[in-house]
């Protein structure tokens, strides 16, 4: 059995998956809340602002319940290959997660580079590239 077969690997894509879940579901319910987990050294400073925020924080979270939906339907009736590239594509969105915050706060980038990295790499071995 080749490392891409291996069973364990359906339970840490899963994990993965319930990170999305988690920060979208936060987003979408706490917005203000979402966006201070993010790492940004500034915050929206009016309420007009913050209305913004909150709506787009909203959006985001939109974003990440999808990439949950996504990961558990390819991960468990999908192939895992389908459920790899899945993985890549959100280690890939990490990784410009972190490229942003490090850009705005100048620290914080490995609180997106650490599991996106990570997801990747299950990604990638979930394919067949790795292992």
């Amino acid at each position: 059995m080749g490392l891409s077969r291996h069973p364990a690997l359906l339970y840490i894509s899963s994990f993965f998956g319930a990170i999305f879940l988690g920060f979208g579901i936060t987003y979408m319910l706490y917005p203000q809340t979402g966006y201070s987990l993010y790492g940004f050294t500034s915050a929206p400073k009016s309420t007009s602002e913050w209305a913004i925020m909150k709506r787009i924080m909203v959006l985001y979270g939109a974003k990440d319940v999808f990439m949950a939906v996504a990961i558990f339907a390819s991960t468990w009736f999908g192939t895992r290959k389908s459920a790899g590239l899945i993985l890549m594509a959100g280690g890939a969105c990490a990784g410009v997660d972190g490229w942003v915050v490090k850009s705005e706060a100048g620290t914080n980038e490995w609180n997106h580079w650490g599991y996106g990295g990570m997801m990747a790499g299950v990604g990638a071995v979930m394919t067949g590239l790795l292992g």
